[in-house]
């Protein structure tokens, strides 16, 4: 399936996308459902759910990495200093990632 976005709001590229039938067949369905007024709709909902997923997915992995490791050496929830670092690598992450 191609996904051709002839308008362009905001500040949307115009990209096309091949899928194999059996996705062509699922975004069809769901513009059909009237959930989606386009296949462009379909698509940019499932990037941001992907998105959500592989941030979520990161986050769970930062806090493994972290657990039971305070500023003194102890064990427990991280710090401030820890919270505002990590929000700052998250930030830096998310940022990377909007550029690639």
């Amino acid at each position: 399936m191609r996904v051709d976005k002839h308008r362009i709001r905001g500040k949307l590229k115009q990209m096309n996308v091949s899928l194999p039938s059996a996705l062509e067949d699922f975004v069809s369905r769901q513009v059909k459902s009237g959930e989606f007024g386009d296949a462009g709709e379909v698509v940019r909902e499932a990037l941001r759910l992907l998105r959500k997923e592989q941030e979520a997915r990161a986050l769970e992995e930062m806090r493994s990495a972290f657990a039971g490791v305070d500023s003194s050496g102890g064990k427990g929830e991280p710090t401030a200093h820890d919270r505002a670092l990590i929000h700052n690598l998250v930030g830096t992450h998310r940022s990377g990632k909007r550029r690639a």
